[in-house]
Parts: structure tokens; sequence; C-alpha cells
């Protein structure tokens, strides 16, 4: 089983959280201290996209409900760029549909909140390996 204390650091982990509330920047940031992930937080879409087009990051965790744009025309706008980096969605939008809405706009995978540790820590692992793909 996969525990935030024996996730391989044999490598650095760049992860990019595009999250306005700043109880989920700390929250994520105390989960992922622990091992090697290199962490840069932003507080709105327009932020994301400056970042990500200056420095190339292994995931993205992307809150849907954000200031300036939303994570879903974030992820399109990425997508439209041509960069791949997997998009995982971090987000209180919980239903199903928001799920759809989610990979369909080009993101990989989908997180609700509230997740524990080791659950985004099993996603960044998977991600940072498995590339750009589909999470269905």
């Amino acid at each position: 089983m996969l525990t935030v204390k024996n996730i391989p650091s044999t490598r650095t982990i760049r992860v990019l959280l595009a999250e306005d509330e700043h109880l989920y920047q700390h929250v994520i940031e105390q989960y992922i201290h622990e091992f090697n992930i290199q962490l840069t937080i932003v507080n709105d879409g327009k932020a994301c996209l400056d970042k990500v087009d200056r420095q190339q990051y292994d995931v993205i965790l992307m809150d849907i409900i954000m200031p300036e744009f939303n994570g879903l025309e974030v992820a399109r706008a990425i997508r439209n760029k041509g960069i791949k980096t997997p998009i995982i969605a971090v987000t209180s939008n919980i239903w199903k549909e928001d799920e759809i809405k989610s990979i369909k706009s080009g993101m990989n995978d989908f997180l609700p909140k509230p997740f524990n540790a080791q659950k985004l820590a099993r996603k960044i692992t998977y991600w940072s390996k498995a590339g750009s793909q589909p999470a269905h």
C-alpha cells in the first residue's frame, strides 16, 4: 500500500497548485512536505497560466472555482497551448457532472475535497509517472 511515507524520492516531483482557498493551500502543503515534491502555489487561473508558460511541472493540481479564470477554462487554455502536463482537479464540486466537465476540459483526473494525504500522494505519484493520458 502506498503511503505518504513510502513514496519513492528518487527525483523531485514538481507540482503546481492552483488554489485560491488558503486553507487548502496550507493543507496540501502540509500533506506533501514530507516527501520529495517541489510545490508552487498560485491563487488564481491567470497566475497558473503565467506559471505554465515559464516553468515545466510534472503535475498540476487545479481547483475548479477560482478568480480570474476558473479551472475548466485554465485546463482548456493549457491544452490549447499543447502542454500535456497531467492536471488533477481538486475541488469541492463533487457531482459526477463536475467530474465529466473536468475531464472534458482536458484534465486527467478528479480528486474531490476533502481528501487525505494518502489519496493525494497516490494521485501525484501515479500521474507524475504516467504522463498525460485520460483518467478513464
